[in-house]
């Protein structure tokens, strides 16, 4: 047997086998092509396998040794019954090669058993050769493997971390960080339940306000004392420990009879604590919990780790921007819900710091757009233009300045607005910025007619007849420009005239009724007897169809009526407009009295939730009602729902 020496323990293995009854017979009897290879394979450095014969029967060299861990012996078994644990996986490889085809194949999954006495996922890369024998047919397969687990589950964990940190960098809300991270990190761990848990105060319980569950798993919400991990694991995590229990039935940390049973009450028998630590004190601890042990690998632990420091870095960092937000939170409401328009510009920069949403309805610009005054000044009406900028360095100077003037919109309509502006002092009575409102006095009634009609004539004769009619028209001859300038459109009417193609046919109505636009829409189009067409246009939108031919008074009729219901929508507005405003400028002791009614509450559970008496909710409640015009509950009700306050559905215990 020369060819098995220097083959290493595997050569004497294989040379000690008793053949006798295996399907290859004696070594003596083996053929040169499987001496040969087994020779070469048992040389190798690689990992290698070699079956031979129909059978599949195994050899493999020196290196396959520390992969094989506990796994039973292979050697001189059949494939499908050494692998039978993988043959499901490797058994079409097999195939191809017996077919004479050489087979790679890179990172492929493998779920291991017995290897390390646990359950684990490993990869692999494999060459599946063939070898020929001595009638030039398939013998054997050779088979080189390559373990890639180590780095196929580094990868792994640097995509999920910097996945993470992309998702955690657009959150908010400190829950809201947690509760991201939590479930990413349960997903990807494949385990029952992460969560959060924050420390009190004292250090002695700990609050969990919600957790990821992968469904089964009830949730670990709740408070608990820290006493109940028992004395070793609380040690542990204050010392800044991560804790991980494989079996909480046979760890000695839990060996007692009352931890023990907890933990498996909770759904915790497998656990890792990852604790965190600021200031020497024990703050919170990132947790993840299986409901049957499982053995935690180290690049496991090593991300629950990482993942515990990154996620708490982004909820200090967020409720840090939540408590700037909430500081500011009562200058928002009163500026978004303000018909008026709020600015903030720094007075040494003349850069503007802020300007509420009712610009872009008033002056017709996103508020985005307008970063310094010189860009202000060039939208008011060139008549008022002088004396505006001369106000707005009387502030800068320190006064208090209320003035009128005109301001002209992208479209070319004008709007005439009131503004009160006045300086902003520091702690050194210093300006630092100055400020101001600024109100739309101009009356818009719905006389504002914008016709579309893609024909001159056509268009001409129109604005004719309408402007004889003591409309204010504005024409367009395609639906593309007339869209484009639509979203900052004083009220009016639209007429549209779908006879010619650039004007879209039914395009127009069909996105003013998407867009909610208050910008009833006149279809003037030929039916040819064919009434589908006017139906087609009332279901786009349209307030009205006319057939042509038509009689001008029947176009003057539909304006008349699409104008007077302009005027009811603007009056609306104005009311709820007046009703938000009211409403922003209560207190906010009121405001929550306001809102503890509109979710049903009554004087003596709004007071228990918000810590005050009874009689103090009745006086806030009557003065709210005073406020607001309002005569009896129902109508207060009312008044809160119309400027567009919706109930918040609060669980009350009575």
């Amino acid at each position: 047997m020369q060819f098995l020496s220097g083959g290493g323990t595997m050569g004497s293995r294989i040379q000690a086998y008793d053949w006798s009854d295996s399907p290859l017979g004696p070594v003596e009897t083996w053929p040169p092509s499987l001496c040969v290879t087994l020779s070469n394979m048992l040389r190798s450095k690689l990992p290698t396998y070699m079956l031979w014969g129909p059978e599949l029967v195994t050899f493999y060299n020196d290196a396959c040794l520390p992969l094989r861990g506990l796994r039973p012996e292979a050697l001189g078994q059949s494939l499908p019954q050494a692998w039978a644990e993988i043959w499901h996986v490797v058994s079409p490889l097999v195939v191809q090669a017996r077919r004479g085809e050489a087979v790679y194949v890179e990172d492929v999954p493998v779920d291991i058993i017995q290897r390390k006495g646990y359950p684990e996922t490993t990869w692999w890369n494999g060459s599946f050769s063939p070898v020929m024998d001595e009638l030039g047919d398939v013998g054997g397969i050779l088979i080189v493997i390559h373990e890639t687990t180590e780095r196929v589950l580094g990868e792994q964990r640097l995509r999920f971390l910097v996945d993470l940190s992309t998702r955690l960098r657009g959150i908010a809300e400190g829950c809201e960080v947690m509760a991201t991270a939590a479930e990413m990190l349960g997903r990807h761990l494949k385990t029952s339940r992460v969560g959060y848990a924050e420390l009190s105060e004292s250090g002695k319980s700990f609050t969990v306000e919600r957790d990821w569950s992968e469904g089964t798993n009830p949730t670990f919400a709740g408070q608990y004392s820290l006493d109940e991990f028992g004395p070793a694991i609380r040690s542990e995590l204050e010392a800044g420990q991560t804790v991980c229990i494989e079996d909480a039935l046979l760890d000695s940390r839990t060996a007692e009879e009352r931890i023990a049973a907890e933990f498996l009450r909770t759904g915790k028998r497998a656990t890792i604590l990852a604790p965190l630590i600021r200031d020497g004190r024990l703050v919170a601890s990132l947790y993840v919990h299986h409901t049957a042990p499982r053995y935690w690998r180290e690049d496991e632990v090593k991300l629950v780790q990482e993942v515990a420091e990154r996620t708490w870095t982004s909820v200090l960092r967020a409720r840090a921007e939540t408590a700037l937000r909430e500081s500011e939170e009562r200058f928002r409401q009163f500026a978004e819900h303000s018909a008026d328009v709020l600015w903030i510009m720094n007075a040494e920069t003349l850069q503007m710091e802020y300007v509420s949403p009712a610009f872009e309805r008033v002056w017709g610009w996103s508020p985005d757009a307008f970063h310094r005054r010189d860009q202000w000044v060039e939208t008011v009406h060139p008549e008022d233009r002088e004396r505006a900028s001369q106000t707005n360095d009387r502030v800068l100077r320190g006064e208090t300045v209320v003035q009128e003037y005109r301001i002209i919109r992208p479209d070319g309509s004008m709007r005439h607005i009131h503004s009160t502006g006045f300086p902003i002092l520091d702690e050194h009575r210093k300006i630092r910025r100055i400020a101001g409102i600024a109100k739309d006095i101009t009356q818009h009634d719905g006389s504002e007619v914008y016709v579309v009609d893609s024909n001159e004539a056509s268009r001409r004769d129109l604005c004719l007849l309408l402007q004889g009619a003591g409309y204010e028209v504005k024409t367009f001859a395609s639906a593309r420009s007339f869209l484009e300038v639509a979203p900052v459109l004083v009220p009016g009417c639209v007429v549209l005239d779908i006879r010619g193609p650039e004007t879209g046919e039914l395009t127009i109505p069909t996105e003013l009724k998407f867009r909610r636009a208050g910008l009833p829409v006149i279809v003037i189009g030929e039916t040819g007897g064919n009434v589908s067409l006017g139906i087609r246009a009332m279901k786009a939108g349209a307030v009205d169809f006319l057939d042509v031919p038509y009689r001008p008074e029947q176009l003057l009729d539909a304006l008349a009526s699409a104008q007077a219901t302009i005027q009811e929508r603007a009056e609306r507005d104005q009311a709820a407009e007046r009703l938000k405003a009211l409403i922003a400028a209560l207190p906010p002791r009121e405001r929550e009295v306001l809102d503890g009614l509109l979710s049903g509450g009554t004087n003596k559970t709004i007071a228990r939730d918000l810590g005050l008496s009874p009689r103090t909710v009745e006086a806030h409640r009557a003065r709210i009602m005073e406020r607001l015009g309002a005569q009896s509950l129902p109508e207060l009700v009312q008044i809160a729902v119309a400027a567009g306050l919706q109930p918040k559905l609060q669980d009350r215990q009575r």
